[in-house]
Order: structure tokens, then C-alpha cells, then sequence
């Protein structure tokens, strides 16, 4: 997963693969099948690790807009924890670099993206329920509004946009929205 979210999958070798693996190409082929099959369940990780993380901070937050918080900034932070990885989102650079011409990538990211929205909208749903966001404009307006900032952070974050900025834009975001 490193060396995939590292240099995306066209740059990354098979000797990259093998030195994050430990493995000889033959062990590695038997193993995984192909460079393709790998990088497949390399970003199912990924977005499996993503998901779950998500989870844990809604369940944990005090009140669904803290949970909608909470994740927004856990997936900045996702995005920049790795010093050994470029910035930026696993999922949003499989989605520039191969989803358009790979439709079993498309698909992943599809079913993803499908399984995080739900869950946001239930909690945009429940903040709006509680008081917490407005009422006035639409909950899956608002969660398809929040998922689209969040892809273009995470992006930004590999060039011009630091961290701290990233974070301070997100708050400003959702309290637009709220």
C-alpha cells in the first residue's frame, strides 16, 4: 500500500514491490498475481483503513457535528501522516490516475465513495435533526458538498496548501454550511 501511495501505480516498479514486500518477483506473482491484482487490494486496504477510521471517530464524537469534524480533520491528517508518501488521499490519486480508463478501479472507488457518502449523510441528517446544521438546505447537498472540499484539500495538499492551512479552510468550510 506505501509503495502504491508513494508513486501512484504506473511509477511504481516491481522492484519497489518487492522491496516493500520482502518478496522475490516469484513469490510475489504467486502470491498476488499481477502488479494490477496487487494495487487492487493495496487500495481496498487503504479505503478498508479509511472506512474504519471514519467509523471509530463518528462513534466516538460527543455530537454528529463533532463526528462530521472529526473526520474531516482525521482524513487531512490521513493525508499528510506519512513522510514516506507524496500528500494527498491514496483514493483521490487512484481516482485521477486510473479510475477514467480502469473500470475495476472505478469500481472500487465507486463502492467506496458510495459506502462513506451514506454515512455522512446519515450524520449530516442527525446534525440537522439535533440543530446543529441548517435545516434550510438539503443533507445530501450538504454531504456531497463536504466530500467534494474534502477531495480538493486533500489534492491541494500536495502543492501550494500546508497542513495548518488545510485544517483552518476545512473549519471555515463547514462553518459556511452550518
Amino acid at each position: 500500500m506505501q509503495a502504491f501511495w508513494a508513486k501512484g501505480y504506473e511509477a511504481t516498479s516491481l522492484a519497489d514491490l518487492m522491496s516493500a514486500t520482502g518478496l522475490h518477483k516469484g513469490s510475489l506473482y504467486q502470491a498476488f498475481g499481477d502488479k494490477h491484482a496487487l494495487f487492487t487490494q493495496a487500495l481496498k486496504r487503504y479505503l478498508d483503513e479509511m472506512l474504519r477510521n471514519k467509523n471509530e471517530l463518528l462513534a466516538s464524537a460527543a455530537t454528529p457535528l463533532d463526528g462530521i469534524r472529526a473526520v474531516g480533520h482525521g482524513m487531512l491528517d490521513m493525508a499528510d501522516a506519512d513522510s514516506a508518501c507524496p500528500k494527498g488521499c491514496m483514493a483521490i490519486n487512484s481516482l485521477i490516475e486510473l479510475a477514467p480508463h480502469d473500470p475495476e478501479v472505478q469500481k472500487v472507488l465507486d463502492e467506496h465513495m458510495g459506502r462513506m457518502r451514506r454515512s455522512l449523510l446519515e450524520t449530516v441528517a442527525n446534525a440537522q435533526e439535533a440543530g446543529q446544521i441548517r435545516a434550510d438546505r438539503r443533507a445530501d447537498l450538504i454531504t456531497t458538498m463536504i466530500m467534494t472540499f474534502m477531495s480538493g484539500l486533500t489534492t491541494m495538499m500536495k502543492g501550494p496548501i500546508s497542513m495548518a492551512d488545510a485544517h483552518q479552510l476545512f473549519d471555515a468550510q463547514l462553518d459556511a454550511l452550518i
